[in-house]
């Protein structure tokens, strides 16, 4: 899939980039390549150069370009507010990128809890069904939703304005991305229907959801 957007953009996608080299600037993609073998969430676009792209919006337009192997749906984000971290999560033989995308409105909360909430859920959920097989899991910032895609989900979870976080803020945050990370296995690859067997989709993913934000 290519998505032609504004140059002064950040996309997200079900799949792999296949064209960072491109779309990024070479501090940005000095920072994926640090990432992708992190042991520690790394910041790939900053605050800093989130806010200055808030300030003039680009007249330029880029491609991005991603693929998707075995996937069933597919969903994408575009936008100049985003910050981007990731880290790297060892499953098996595979290593996958755990990846949070964000607005500085999400903060602290976000930079704080997202990505290391699907690190979490992609380590418990193949230790008690299967091994995660996609190449990356990503939670995006949504304002009042949560919702599942492969390789890509849309979370809620904002501070107040006086950027405070309650227990509950936090800990409803946590189990939305928790659950809609935990979707990628139920029913995206396990491929159920979860219209004709809710057991196997909304049943297992919750039961596996508490194992997973204890």
């Amino acid at each position: 899939v290519a998505m032609t957007v504004p140059a002064d953009h950040v996309v997200m996608s079900t799949g792999q980039c296949q064209n960072y080299p491109q779309v990024l600037t070479p501090a940005q993609l000095g920072r994926w390549q640090t990432a992708a073998n992190a042991k520690d969430v790394t910041e790939i676009v900053t605050l800093d150069e989130a806010k200055a792209r808030e300030k003039q919006k680009s007249t330029q337009k880029k491609t991005w370009i991603f693929k998707a192997d075995m996937v069933r749906d597919f969903a994408w984000g575009s936008s100049r507010k985003f910050i981007w971290d990731a880290m790297a999560v060892k499953i098996g033989s595979n290593t996958p990128l755990a990846m949070s995308y964000y607005s500085k409105e999400g903060n602290p909360l976000w930079e704080k809890e997202s990505t290391l909430a699907v690190k979490n859920t992609l380590e418990v959920y193949s230790k008690y069904t299967i091994d995660y097989p996609y190449p990356q899991a990503t939670s995006v910032h949504a304002a009042s939703i949560g919702m599942e895609y492969p390789m890509i989900c849309f979370n809620f979870g904002r501070p107040g304005k006086d950027g405070t976080v309650t227990p509950q803020l936090r800990q409803g945050m946590i189990g939305v991305v928790v659950h809609e990370v935990g979707h990628n296995f139920f029913p995206m690859i396990i491929n159920s229907d979860e219209r004709h067997m809710t057991w196997m989709d909304e049943g297992l993913n919750t039961f596996c959801e508490y194992l997973a934000t204890q």
